[in-house]
């Protein structure tokens, strides 16, 4: 919610300066924050189909966790071309408009995933900021967390009687930090903007840079090709993909100019 609230706030403030209506944006923001959750969860239950297969009803615990970042996002995208379309605005400036945003509300995002427990990172026993997340039981004195600690148990590091997990990176600060440093630099290059799209496609360059790196400290997902996360398969795609549109939309009018 505090996300979602900064968020709003910032983008209708940067919407006045881009002759945006910024009542345009509060409407959008509210079909992005469904769409947002629908796609994310269901990306996570694409991923994690196995455990969903057989307890159907079970998708629809959001409030037990299992959010996937780049299934929000494709969805919100969808959501807002749509929006766009039916409102008749410039969908690439509103991108814009709502791109410094999104990696606000990804940086309180993952606070809420430290105080989660979720997202964890690796196992670390060298660095002074390793973090270990507590043991929890529900009211019936059974063990349901935290996160870190059920996935150590399970992989037969700690013992039910231990009080913690072992010293884990604390990747959802990492992200916290790296998505508040994004914000700022996609704030800072619309002075720098020729064309509409232009911040999206940075975004599109730098998230997936953090969110790549971040993967290779989590200690949570699985790996495919005994290689990448699938987080990362998508960085690598949208990283590439926005470089290469954002080195064409740059060049595009020197080129023509040289033409002449």
């Amino acid at each position: 919610m505090v996300a979602f609230l900064v968020s709003i706030a910032i983008a209708r403030r940067r919407a006045r300066k881009e002759g945006v209506d910024p009542n345009i944006i509060t409407d959008l923001g509210m079909y992005l924050i469904f769409a947002g959750i629908v796609g994310a969860r269901f990306f996570f239950v694409l991923q994690f189909y196995d455990n969903y297969k057989n307890n159907v009803l079970d998708i629809f615990k959001i409030y037990e966790g299992g959010l996937v970042y780049y299934g929000g996002l494709f969805a919100a995208v969808i959501t807002l071309l749509v929006f766009v379309k039916k409102r008749k605005v410039s969908a690439l400036k509103i991108f814009d408009i709502v791109a410094p945003s999104t990696a606000l509300g990804l940086a309180f995002g993952r606070i809420g995933c430290f105080l989660n427990g979720c997202c964890f990172g690796r196992i670390s026993y060298n660095i002074p900021w390793s973090i270990c997340f507590p043991r929890t039981v529900d009211k019936h004195g059974i063990v349901d967390g935290s996160p870190a600690f059920i996935h150590h148990y399970q992989d037969g590091l700690i013992q039910l009687s231990d009080l913690h997990s072992l010293p884990v990176h604390p990747a959802q600060l990492y992200a916290f930090f790296s998505n508040i440093a994004l914000f700022f630099i996609l704030n800072s290059f619309f002075k720098y903007r020729r064309k509409n799209g232009e911040i999206l496609l940075l975004f599109g360059m730098i998230y997936p840079i953090i969110r790549f790196c971040m993967e290779s400290l989590r200690g949570d997902n699985q790996l495919y090709f005994n290689c990448f996360t699938i987080a990362q398969i998508i960085s690598i795609i949208v990283f590439v993909v926005s470089t290469g549109f954002f080195i064409w939309l740059r060049t595009k009018n020197q080129v023509k100019t040289s033409a002449l």
